[in-house]
């Protein structure tokens, strides 16, 4: 079967994801700017609303290219420069996250939450290298399991962002400062 026809069958889903990323996006830009002044004094929360939208941002992205009605080898060139790109994206924030002074979240759960991130990227770059006339149906399902993936790793940092915002916010409130 041509790769058009294959790929035509995948058309719904990344419809789908890519909904989800942009409106995950908006929830979480929304959800932070309520607390804006502990997002940018805690070194480590900024480094994880960056990964968690690093995230979000590469199953857009993903979802775009694969309903761009392209060939294999444009779209495998994508796919390998998105995620080469978005990987190299969290390394201020690791680097960040471990030179925190301050401990909103707690040191190892971040570094589970980047390295998750990480691997997901991976993901997209091997599946980028499978991607050829001979292997693209298994990149399909590789790059399905990465995407839901990212949104799932994204719906947990989020929910650790908001609460950890949400505490510092409220002990600050308490203490009244």
């Amino acid at each position: 079967m041509p790769y058009r026809t294959v790929i035509q069958g995948w058309h719904d889903f990344y419809i789908v994801a890519g909904t989800v990323a942009a409106t995950l996006v908006g929830l979480l830009f929304v959800g932070l700017s309520l607390h804006l002044r502990v997002v940018l004094s805690r070194t480590e929360v900024r480094s994880l609303a960056r990964v968690t939208l690093s995230n979000l941002g590469l199953v857009l992205i993903v979802s775009l290219f694969m309903v761009i009605p392209e060939g294999i080898s444009i779209t495998r060139t994508e796919l390998l420069f998105s995620g080469l790109v978005t990987l190299g994206l969290i390394g201020p924030s690791l680097l960040s996250a471990t030179r925190s002074e301050t401990r909103t979240l707690r040191g190892y759960k971040l570094l589970i939450r980047i390295a998750f991130s990480a691997a997901a990227y991976v993901g997209v770059i091997v599946a980028s290298g499978f991607y050829t006339h001979a292997g693209y149906r298994g990149a399909l399902s590789g790059l399905v399991a990465v995407v839901v993936a990212l949104v799932v790793i994204s719906l947990r940092n989020s929910w650790d962002l908001l609460v950890s915002v949400g505490e510092v916010a409220l002990a600050q409130e308490q203490s009244g400062t």
